[in-house]
């Protein structure tokens, strides 16, 4: 006899699970419709652009599982999950596709396989399963918040597994096929019921199959609503991801928004959910929990109120309780109730969000880059700033006071009377308002122009592109301060004001190409002034130092030099920079080698000055510099280079308090370059 199987052997009335399935499914798609409703609250925005583009993604992070396997024990169980629910989904399709046809293709060989990779791959999951829950309920990593839903879905999935399993040995059992083994899980369990009567057998599989049946259709109704609807909410945030740098924060023109809507000044910001748009709102329901994002933030690691994880799931939780129903007598929904943002203070109803938890952040991406969701945390983050800052004028007097330096003088510190000029008075160096013309710009920033130890990285700079006869230029004191600080904590006019300032200085001297030693200026010159009208070719000192040692133009010198390199997160998350520092970092060592640290590249750690903290302190418990510094001191290194002037401050911080006798140099790679072509 050729192998095959009897679909619905020893079953009466199993035609019937098609009716089951689809009540099951008509309740599934009601669920995702309620979660669209509330989506659609948000306000608009086209995601659904570079169509390859979106699906390679899902393509690599769906079925690639790339950032859940970041986390070897977790990600490699979830790989065994997935792939496992996959084939038997799959094999469950086949089986409904010849029940449809009547085209028997389930038998010979094909059918061996089909058993054989349904019953193997079924093992994957429950082992998958099985780490999972030694995962949660035995080693309990800080980061895991477990919740019912959580234990509901893994061990619902569990006993999917098992039923079908039993089943499959009960089938076998009252009918000894010559294949049996070529189902070799259900074929061992199969051996638990040897020697029973066939009537105990026949009358046992026909009732654990009804069960199994009630079972998958119970798991199909309850998937969107629980763990598993991030299958669904998640494969679909992934393909509408942002394909552009996480670096870039978007807004509207204020200009135009107020020649469109004189009172839009009081509406700037987001304070409620309606908002966002509604992707963001589709974002909240993506968020599985996991905890990815808590354990790499260094505002969370740092003891700050903040945690990504749970900024999204109370938003989440909020969305869900006081989602509208529709206005008496108009079937329009009505706005949202409860507050978004608050100080947890008074009685009434509470916040989603607190205040303290905004000011948290650090903007350097580590919660976006760790998200297997690809949940958008800064956008939010930043946009509930603007409307602190913008409309209800609640900011800290360090954002008072850094705002206001920049409205006045057009850079964020305060109290410097520091000219921008001062530091080149003594180099031969060209100024475009001296009417000079170069091919680039040399734009130092506000750090590298009036911050003594960046100063000094400036004029390093200065020297290597002079040896290697770059033609430059500098703006002098017609360089403002891009508006990065401004934006990153909230104050959006200010920023846009300097942005524009800058696009005109740029147009008048015809700028197209730019060079920098601030990844931060770097990231808004070159992903955020294109939405004012300025597109510019934009390089980090890094990269342009890497084409000159590449090109032969500039030859280090080898020493005996232990290096390291710490990563900026707006050159490296947001900016996907990191082989470039780390070639000119190495060229100056005996062997071309650097010694890495344990966080490194996009999962390295911050220094805690992004966001605006540069300029402000929320004195944590445990300060994000020390943390990154004592890393670098873990690592054995004798030399901390850096590529950021806000790094470079915060590991000179860090170095006065864990290193006072000096054993661990912070020197930047243009100082690195500079010094080892000193003859």
């Amino acid at each position: 006899m050729e192998p095959t199987r009897q679909i619905y052997w020893n079953i009466v009335g199993g035609g019937l699970i098609y009716a089951f399935f689809a009540v099951a499914a008509a309740w599934l798609l009601w669920g995702v419709w309620k979660r669209v409703k509330l989506w659609r609250l948000g306000g608009s925005e086209d995601r659904v652009d570079r169509i390859p583009e979106r699906i390679s993604g899902v393509l690599r992070e769906v079925f690639g599982q790339r950032r859940h396997l970041q986390d070897p024990l977790p990600g490699v169980a979830h790989l065994m999950i997935f792939y496992g629910f996959l084939v038997e989904f799959i094999a469950t399709l086949l089986i409904a596709a010849q029940e449809w046809t009547g085209i028997h293709f389930l038998e010979g060989n094909f059918y061996l396989g089909y058993s054989l990779l349904s019953d193997l791959f079924g093992l994957v999951a429950i082992v998958g399963l099985l780490i999972m829950l030694f995962w949660r309920g035995v080693l309990r990593p800080a980061r895991l918040h477990s919740a019912l839903d959580d234990w509901i879905a893994v061990l619902l999935l569990l006993l999917l597994f098992v039923q079908g399993f039993f089943v499959e040995a009960l089938r076998l059992a009252a009918t000894e096929p010559a294949w049996a083994e070529w189902s070799p899980i259900g074929y061992a369990v199969s051996f638990l019921f040897a020697g029973w009567p066939e009537s105990w057998l026949l009358d046992s599989h026909r009732g654990l199959w009804w069960i199994h049946a009630v079972t998958a259709f119970c798991f199909i109704a309850y998937f969107v609503f629980g763990k598993f609807g991030h299958v669904v909410y998640g494969g679909g945030n992934i393909f509408l991801r942002n394909l552009g740098s996480t670096g870039k924060l978007t807004h509207p023109d204020i200009d135009v928004l107020v020649e469109e809507d004189e009172e839009a000044l009081d509406r700037l910001g987001v304070g409620s959910l309606e908002g966002f748009s509604w992707k963001g709102l589709m974002d909240l329901d993506a968020c599985v929990n996991c905890g990815r994002c808590e354990a790499m933030c260094p505002a969370t690691i740092s003891g700050s109120p903040l945690s990504p994880r749970k900024l999204i799931q109370d938003m989440k939780g909020q969305l869900t309780r006081s989602a509208p129903g529709p206005e008496a007598g108009t079937g329009v929904p009505a706005p949202l109730i409860s507050p978004l943002i608050g100080d947890g203070e008074g009685e009434g109803l509470q916040p989603a969000v607190l205040e303290a938890e905004l000011w948290g952040c650090r903007t350097c991406g580590a919660c976006m880059h760790e998200c297997p969701m690809m949940i958008e945390h800064i956008p939010k983050i930043v946009d509930m700033r603007r409307h602190l800052v913008m409309t209800e004028s609640k900011m800290g007097e360090d954002v008072q006071a850094l705002l206001k330096s920049m409205d006045d003088r057009m850079h964020p510190f305060v109290g410097s009377s520091r000219d921008r000029e001062e530091w080149f008075s003594d180099l031969d160096v060209k100024v475009y308002g001296r009417g000079d013309e170069a091919d680039t710009l040399f734009w130092v920033g506000c750090a590298g122009a009036m911050v003594d130890r960046n100063v000094d990285v400036s004029r390093a700079l200065v020297k290597v592109m002079q040896s290697a006869g770059v033609d430059f230029a500098l703006l002098g004191n017609e360089e403002v301060c891009t508006g990065d600080p401004a934006r990153r904590v909230g104050g959006e006019l200010t920023y846009q004001m300097c942005a524009k300032e800058n696009i005109e200085t740029f147009e008048r001297y015809g700028i197209k190409r730019i060079v920098t030693a601030c990844p931060h200026c770097m990231n808004t010159l070159k992903n955020e002034y294109s939405d004012y009208g300025g597109g510019y070719e934009v390089l980090h000192h890094s990269e342009l130092i890497e084409d000159l040692i590449s090109e032969g133009r500039v030859k280090p010198k080898r020493t005996e030099e232990s290096v390291t390199y710490h990563d900026p997160c707006y050159l490296g998350r947001h900016n996907d920079v990191y082989d470039e520092p780390r070639q000119v970092a190495a060229s100056v060592t005996a062997d071309g080698s650097l010694i890495e640290m344990k966080k490194n590249r996009s999962r390295a750690h911050c220094c805690g000055s992004g966001g605006g903290y540069a300029w402000m302190d929320d004195k944590p418990e445990r300060r994000i510099n020390q943390e990154r510094f004592s890393q670098v001191q873990g690592c054995g290194a004798k030399t901390a280079a850096v590529s950021c002037p806000f790094c470079m401050q915060m590991f000179e911080d860090a170095s006065s308090a864990l290193d006072p006798e000096g054993e661990v140099r912070v020197a930047d790679i243009a100082e690195l370059i500079a010094e080892s072509i000193e003859d």
